[in-house]
């Protein structure tokens, strides 16, 4: 009976430290955990309401898109960045920023914010 009492402390024990074991895994192999704030510019257009939807439209589309193509789209560039690692924070959020070009006409611009997280190998061994 001792041992099975043994053996049910000792099962305990090794699921309660799971948790703290697996995120030392995720260490090993040195990598880094990177959040950054990025921001992308839609083409200008002549109203506001056009500009918020071009800019909603590119946020959905970032969201569905695979994290290879989030690299490119978001220039996370690094040799050490683990492709198939990249992804968007929740959050993101659109604004219009009224501005006028060159030919003295007003138009917006929507600005698509998103924070991005990846995981890059760090290169200091």
């Amino acid at each position: 009976m001792n041992s099975l009492k043994t053996i049910l402390i000792v099962i305990s024990f090794s699921l309660i430290g799971t948790p703290a074991f697996a995120n030392q895994l995720n260490s090993f192999g040195n990598y880094i955990s990177r959040t950054d704030a990025k921001t992308l510019q839609v083409a200008p257009t002549k109203t506001k309401q056009h500009a918020y939807e071009a800019a909603l439209s590119k946020l959905n589309a970032l969201e569905d898109t695979s994290s290879i193509d989030l690299n490119k789209e978001l220039k996370v560039w690094s040799i050490n960045v683990q492709p198939h690692k990249t992804h968007l924070k929740e959050g993101g959020y659109v604004t219009v920023q009224e501005r006028m070009n060159n030919n003295g006409e007003i138009e917006y611009v929507g600005l698509v914010n998103v924070k991005v997280h990846y995981v890059e190998r760090n290169s200091n061994n």
